[in-house]
């Protein structure tokens, strides 16, 4: 791995990253539902307070989850070529753990029923995965021309 690599994965995340933030932040300021608390929240891990509640720390360890997601769908790509079918599917998934995220947090930001928050918090994971897709496509573009 290069540092360019490195760079571009962690530049790409940071972007798909607070794009996916500020889609839920907007639904949550907007209709109320709190996707963008639930998609930072970390209070079920097993560390102090001021740790937890930070809102710096909450927001980094969502981005570096992006990171992450970009480098898989990126290293998957370059040897299967298909960023978006790769980043899809592993959003899909991640969708899904709307479920055991809601059942550990021990700060619940609704209720059920929970058809309408699945739903956008689906469409947002869809809509972040197209993203992905995106930039894995402009990497792969970018590093066959140079």
């Amino acid at each position: 791995m290069t540092g360019n690599r490195l760079l571009a994965w962690t530049f790409y995340g940071t972007i798909a990253g607070t794009l996916l933030a500020c889609f839920f932040y907007v639904i949550e300021q907007g209709f109320g539902i709190n996707l963008y608390t639930f998609l930072v929240n970390i209070d079920f891990l097993p560390l102090p307070d001021f740790i937890i509640y930070s809102f710096l720390i909450q927001f980094v360890s969502h981005i570096v989850i992006s990171v992450i997601l970009i480098a898989l769908v990126d290293i998957l790509s370059a040897r299967f070529n298909h960023p978006y079918l790769f980043s899809v599917i592993i959003n899909a998934v991640m969708s899904f753990t709307f479920f055991p995220l809601y059942h550990v947090a021990l700060t619940k930001p609704f209720h059920p029923p929970f058809l309408l928050p699945f739903t956008l918090w689906f469409i947002g994971h869809l809509l972040f995965a197209v993203l992905i897709g995106y930039f894995v496509s402009f990497l792969h573009k970018k590093r066959s021309a140079d």
